[in-house]
């Protein structure tokens, strides 16, 4: 929403009138009213006096089952007094699942709890009113047999002493998704104690299914698992975009420990100098990403593919940056049996570009169809080559064991994006043939050092991608013609 905050007469009159029209809308019909209000039921119950607010970690997926409830008494600062208070920290888990960390909830007692989903719940307390029993027993009264079962399973700890339970019950909402709404309330003999407090509460939701959803990361790439070789800093990039887009599973292959000279131009920080990049990558992207499984290979890129390790993959990505292997494994995947997607990735030194290749296992369009020169004899270098072969331009700090290809983060991250885009809507919406994509540079600091670039780097920028394709792609390489 924008505002135009100097014109308060027609702020205020617009609100008025969207707010009666909104009145008028409900008072003609009333079946609108009510959905509209159970549209923002969570929102309404966290309203109700007395409502607490928790966090839930187990998903709302309208499965039936117990849960466990865990409560912490705290002390909190009341702002701007100073004061001191008691307040109760409260987190829901899957039953029998350890409390995620991030909860901060450590020795908490341990409640029982139960999860049920209705088509529809009872009318709440009209605010200010209480929340009471009578809410309870009208939810009891709309249980199905195996709900009643669950519910006298759920009761049966409060033979003889009283316990404090908590009840949770999703529902559809007209506007799309479930709300969540809680009750703690206490119970005995088999029975709800209609004479303690019966309490609302509501959750933030930290499950990989809702975050993902609510994040932008696709639900349907939970199922799919990517593999990516080489995870120096446009490997770490592509690893990291392919995890917050929402793929599920991530292979990473690198033999390589972190460094501190890959600090600033890595997705790793300086805590991870000295782990293996692909482990350090695990446990950076495994917690930022609830849901995701990352399996480590501290393996050459070659020796990984000597085993059986293509069966379930949905695409790879090669970000090893040596020309020489990553078309030995063009080859390699060639031979493959099944259709899946591989992209090579690569950037230049000084700025000068960025390069991603989409190909196929089956069919034509491979990596070594870019090492032909326009007769279509081999060579060494790509017709995508941004640099004029045979120039010097790596760099060294303390001497040749230093030695490294200038660029930075923005580079890597700018390459490792568009070769996670390639991958990903191969992936999506089907491999539709081979594709090349890049970005050029200024290449400023090439042309301050007096290094060369191709007429293609000077002619790139005017071409379209899918001209720059079809220039590549022309026609099949002796490789591709062999494996259609």
């Amino acid at each position: 929403m924008s505002l135009d905050w100097e014109r308060h007469s027609e702020v205020v009159a617009y609100t008025f009138l969207e707010a009666f029209s909104q009145l008028e809308k409900w008072t003609a019909d009333e079946s609108i009213q009510k959905s509209e209000f159970f549209n923002e039921l969570e929102a309404y119950w966290n309203g109700l006096p007395g409502a607490l607010r928790g966090r839930s970690a187990f998903e709302v997926d309208e499965v039936d089952r117990l849960i466990t409830a865990h409560v912490k008494d705290d002390v909190k600062k009341t702002d701007g007094t100073g004061e001191r208070k008691k307040v109760q920290r409260w987190c829901f888990t899957e039953r029998g699942a350890e409390i995620p960390k991030v909860f901060f909830v450590d020795s908490a007692q341990t409640k029982r709890g139960l999860y049920l989903h209705l088509p529809e719940v009872p009318s709440p307390p009209e605010c200010p009113n209480a929340l009471t029993a009578d809410f309870l027993e009208g939810v009891r009264a709309r249980l199905s047999v195996s709900q009643l079962a669950l519910w006298t399973e759920f009761l049966s700890t409060s033979k003889s002493t009283s316990k404090q339970l908590v009840l949770f019950i999703s529902t559809p909402r007209a506007a799309g998704g479930r709300s969540l709404i809680g009750v703690v309330f206490s119970a005995k003999d088999h029975q709800v104690q209609a004479d303690q407090p019966v309490t609302p509460i509501t959750v933030r939701r930290q499950t990989a299914a809702y975050m993902r959803e609510r994040g932008g990361a696709s639900l349907e790439l939970l199922g799919k698992h990517v593999a990516v070789l080489g995870c120096g800093a446009v490997g770490s990039f592509v690893a990291d975009t392919l995890a917050s887009a929402g793929v599920g599973r991530l292979t990473l292959v690198d033999f390589d420990v972190f460094s501190e000279d890959n600090v600033f131009r890595h997705v790793l920080d300086e805590r991870y100098v000295g782990f293996d990049k692909v482990w350090g990558l695990k446990i950076r992207l495994e917690q930022q990403y609830p849901g995701l499984k990352v399996d480590c290979a501290v393996k050459h890129a070659q020796d990984w593919l000597c085993q059986d390790v293509m069966a379930d993959l949905d695409g790879v990505v090669l970000a090893i940056g040596s020309p020489t292997l990553e078309r030995l494994l063009s080859r390699r995947f060639k031979m493959a049996q099944r259709q899946l997607p591989v992209v090579y990735t690569w950037l230049e030194a000084m700025d000068l570009g960025g390069h991603s290749v989409l190909t196929s296992t089956r069919g034509e369009g491979c990596l070594e169809c870019l090492y032909r020169d326009e007769e279509g004899a081999q060579s060494l270098l790509p017709r995508t080559a941004f640099l004029e072969q045979n120039q010097r331009v790596t760099r060294n700090l303390t001497g040749c064991a230093s030695v490294f290809v200038p660029y930075g983060a923005l580079q890597a991250r700018r390459t490792g994006l568009m070769a996670a885009e390639q991958v990903l809507e191969a992936i999506t919406h089907g491999n539709k043939g081979p594709a090349y994509q890049f970005w050029v540079g200024a290449g400023t600091a090439a042309q301050a050092q007096g290094i060369k670039t191709t007429d293609w780097w000077r002619r790139a920028p005017s071409v379209s991608q899918s001209e720059a394709t079809a220039s590549v792609f022309g026609r099949a390489c002796k490789y591709c013609r062999g494996h259609v």
